[in-house]
């Protein structure tokens, strides 16, 4: 495919704010992508180059495009920058620039006629993996080579590409909604789509398989070792007694819940990866928690899911989140481990010697996994009452409140009680110590905009707009806006932590109503936590809009918690669960 022809494609998307025409032209462009270039499409309307958890870092800074495009211009870098400054952006500056072929390019990339959506992803791949003496240079030269090969519109695409800044405006299940289209004119191949992709995690696989072998090949998708499973999700309930009616097993687990990262551990022999909740492979922050899995878990391959948790072994106690957060780090990994040690608290799993464990029951699963992990102070099973009753599990909840856990994941023991990636399940209710407080409801949301500071707070951010993810639309929403709960530090420094995804207008996949839009925008990057009083019904949010009420849902007196780094903005709060945590309030 001519990547001409899908830069086309790009157009048309940034042209458009309706979700159905974005699937409609994303089902044309499926039916145009061959099968060998299907994957990469994919890749690159997500913005991306690989699947998420693959390493595929390109590791292109401002500075380095700048100089990339000097170097193939023939321009100074400080004449460079300031054109950067006057357009606004690299990807503008790359579209206006003269960019002349040189001979010397074609050890780089060779273009016969015109650029292949193929050797745009070969030249990125290039890039991405170039390491050692002189690579940055070969970065340079490699990006320079590309731009050269390109046109106006082609440079625009590929710097946005380059520099992580594609953002078209499509998110992944509306990548699946055009999939479905493109086969049948609906979505109700969806499910089945959706299932593959959270199983596999590679949107580009499942892509290349439904064009290759239709749905009936995407059913075949199955557990691929170092290919993250998307992690299984909790619901949430207004009042403790309802536990049960919701979970209609008659025995019901308390697991303890902890204050930590969700971690998903694949063991093959002794080589281990770790994948975040993100599903990005964080291995290297963890070498204390490979070696656990290494010595601990006794199978030739396994996928286990649990929580990281920062753990004091001469104590026996456990640490608040924020001191796990010390070990996100490239640098330096040695000595935080040593500084926070680390406990992997194993809740579930996934895959066995070859066999996925998904389709068995909780209890089952959790017997197979007692019987190959040798417990430490470092590598436990998580801790777990099984209860018969809402008195039951109070007792559990109060226990591990007293131990400074954060709550109770309570699991069917059903015979049905399967393991589903990605879904958000009524096996799963969570019920932490927050839900027992005055401010009954904390949520996880998505800053997408921010008001301009007013007297104190003048030259920086007055307050941050706040969305859920509505999964369905597969946009965000906006719930309320939070100026309260920041540290003086933090609001200092809240301009540049959002400096990367400063947008000059609205992102298409963002829903707001123009009584409170913002003096800035933000594309759907930072998850926070958030505490509220109470979900109300406002004509000034569109979360769940009410078409004919002219209302939105909204949280009252929102307050910031904390960043929750580990989260994507699609693992925000629900739009659905803000639905059903109005309906749990008796309002």
């Amino acid at each position: 495919m001519k990547f001409s022809s899908l830069v086309s494609f790009f157009e048309r998307l940034e042209e458009t704010a309706s979700q159905i025409e974005m699937t409609e032209i994303l089902a044309d462009l499926f039916e145009k992508a061959s099968e060998e270039d299907i994957d990469i499409v994919c890749y690159f309307v997500l913005g991306n180059i690989a699947p998420g958890y693959s390493e595929a870092d390109l590791g292109l800074g401002d500075k380095t495009v700048i100089s990339a495009l000097a170097l193939g211009s023939g321009r100074d870098e400080e004449e460079v920058s300031r054109w950067v400054r006057d357009k606004g952006t690299l990807s503008a500056l790359a579209a206006d620039l003269e960019i002349p072929w040189k001979e010397g390019f074609r050890d780089y990339i060779a273009v016969e006629d015109g650029l292949r959506v193929e050797d745009v992803h070969d030249a990125l791949m290039q890039i991405a993996t170039a390491s050692g003496s002189g690579s940055m240079k070969k970065k340079k030269i490699i990006l320079g080579a590309m731009l050269a090969a390109a046109d106006a519109k082609e440079r625009y695409y590929i710097t946005r590409l380059a520099t992580g800044t594609m953002r078209l405006g499509a998110g992944d299940r509306t990548l699946l909604d055009g999939m479905s289209y493109s086969i049948s004119g609906t979505k109700e191949h969806r499910p089945v789509l959706e299932h593959a992709y959270y199983t596999c995690s590679d949107i580009g696989h499942v892509a290349k398989v439904l064009k290759r072998s239709g749905i009936s090949g995407v059913k075949k998708i199955r557990v691929s070792l170092n290919r993250p499973i998307r992690p299984m999700l909790t619901q949430r309930v207004g009042e403790r007694a309802e536990i049960p009616e919701k979970i209609t097993s008659a025995r019901i687990a308390a697991e303890e819940k902890y204050d930590g990262e969700r971690i998903e551990a694949h063991k093959d022999g002794d080589d281990i990866h770790l994948f975040s909740r993100r599903l990005t492979d964080i291995t290297g922050q963890f070498p204390d928690v490979v070696e656990e899995v290494r010595s601990g878990i006794d199978a030739t391959t396994a996928i286990i899911d649990g929580e990281v948790v920062a753990y004091d072994a001469g104590e026996g106690t456990y640490q608040p989140f924020q001191q796990l957060m010390h070990r996100r780090r490239k640098y330096h990994v040695k000595e935080y481990a040593e500084k926070v040690p680390a406990r992997y608290v194993v809740f579930d799993l996934l895959y066995l010697n070859g066999n996925s464990k998904m389709s068995l029951s909780y209890p089952e699963r959790r017997a197979q996994l007692k019987k190959i992990l040798t417990p430490s102070d470092f590598l436990s099973v998580s801790g777990m009452k099984v209860c018969a009753s809402a008195e039951e599990i109070h007792d559990a909840f109060s226990s591990n409140l007293k131990r400074g856990l954060e709550g109770v994941i309570c699991k069917s023991c059903a015979s049905d009680s399967v393991y589903e990636p990605g879904n958000r399940s009524w096996q799963w209710i969570k019920w932490k110590k927050e839900y027992e407080t005055e401010l009954t409801d904390t949520l996880d949301l998505v800053i997408i905009g921010a008001a301009a500071g007013k007297g104190k707070r003048s030259g920086r951010y007055g307050s941050v707009l706040c969305a859920a993810y509505n999964e369905e639309e597969d946009v965000f929403q906006t719930v309320c806006s939070v100026g309260t709960g920041f540290s003086d530090e933090e609001l200092e420094a809240l301009p540049g932590k959002l400096e990367d995804c400063k947008r000059e207008k609205k992102p298409s996949r963002c829903q707001v109503r123009n009584q409170s839009e913002p003096d800035f925008w933000f594309s759907p990057e930072f998850v926070i936590e958030v505490l509220g009083s109470e979900i109300t019904r406002s004509p000034a949010h569109t979360c769940n809009w009410d078409d004919d009420e002219k209302r939105g849902f909204a949280l009252r007196f929102p307050r910031f918690i904390r960043w929750r780094p580990e989260k994507s903005p699609e693992q925000a709060t629900s739009a659905e669960e803000i639905a059903q945590m109005y309906g749990q309030q008796g309002s």
